[in-house]
């Protein structure tokens, strides 16, 4: 038996509307939702005495998070302390990878070849899951950070490589990305289910993708503004693209971060209009759904 189930505060779900929506074919890496969809964050981006501020207050309502592990941010002190964290409310385990670049915060441009890149994700992933263990935890799902994230939008060399070492370190493993083609062929060919992602704090290109860091429009700043996107985005399938083109994400998890405006707030106005979210599991390659909870299918 690989794993049994993480040892932490119960969720309490309330049960999901009456609500479907026609399912379009999928590949065959994309994971299987039977209802709802999973709210994510990152947690443990701190490094020494610096801290992110805001991490804990959203935390009540997400369904997973993601553990820095030490190459973009992150230390051992600070990956106990979200270990904790993760226990206490309950949520299912993520690891936040990223290229080794503490002073670049992950974000800067690097490039290492296929076993450089293969190492370093097989490095992060065994830090966290040994500390986890402690816990009575196992990880559920990776999700990369900053420019390794950006590359998977469009590279799919860069992007099976990181799919295909996930896969020898656990192949049970779900692999959040961007909502692009390259995410899902990297799944396929890794032999790992991927989730598609959905942002409401970035802005988005007329072909889908996430406008880069150094974009002067990259952020969402308004805290009504973050709320008109996620309500488009849950309720629609849809954001409005930085020149006004309508684009269709098609997604299963969606992101938050503590560095939003106002992100207890944002944080709890999304989580009302996901009452039924559900955090991802990779057994078997399902959402978790209580007995006698009907269905919602996201497409």
């Amino acid at each position: 038996m690989r794993r049994g189930r993480q040892k932490g505060k119960p969720q309490h779900q309330r049960p999901a509307p009456n609500v479907s929506r026609e399912r379009e074919p999928i590949s065959s890496a994309r994971i299987y939702m039977n209802h709802g969809v999973d709210i994510n964050t990152n947690l443990g981006e701190g490094y020494g005495h610096w801290k992110v501020q805001g991490e804990a207050e959203i935390l009540p309502y997400v369904t997973s998070a993601n553990i820095a592990c030490g190459a973009h941010a992150g230390d051992p002190v600070h990956m106990e302390e979200a270990l904790e964290m993760v226990r206490y409310y309950g949520l299912a385990l993520g690891a936040h990878i990223g290229y080794p670049d503490i002073q670049g915060f992950g974000r800067r441009e690097l490039h290492l070849s296929s076993s450089e890149l293969r190492a370093t994700v097989l490095y992060q992933l065994g830090a966290l899951s040994g500390m986890a263990r402690t816990f009575g935890f196992e990880i559920t799902q990776v999700r990369p950070h900053g420019y390794l994230y950006r590359q998977m939008s469009h590279d799919v060399r860069v992007a099976t490589i990181v799919a295909k070492a996930i896969a020898e370190f656990d192949p049970w493993l779900v692999l959040i990305g961007p909502a692009s083609n390259p995410l899902l062929q990297s799944g396929e060919r890794a032999g790992i289910r991927v989730a598609p992602e959905a942002w409401v704090d970035r802005v988005y290109d007329a072909d889908g993708n996430l406008l880069p860091h150094t974009h002067s429009r990259a952020i969402i700043k308004n805290s009504h503004e973050i709320l008109r996107q996620a309500s488009n985005l849950i309720y629609k399938n849809q954001v409005v693209a930085v020149d006004g083109t309508i684009v269709n994400i098609d997604f299963q998890t969606i992101h938050l971060h503590a560095s939003v405006p106002d992100c207890h707030f944002i944080a709890e106005e999304i989580r009302r209009m996901i009452p039924h979210a559900c955090a991802l599991t990779s057994e078997p390659f399902s959402v978790e759904q209580e007995d006698g909870e009907p269905e919602l299918a996201f497409s």
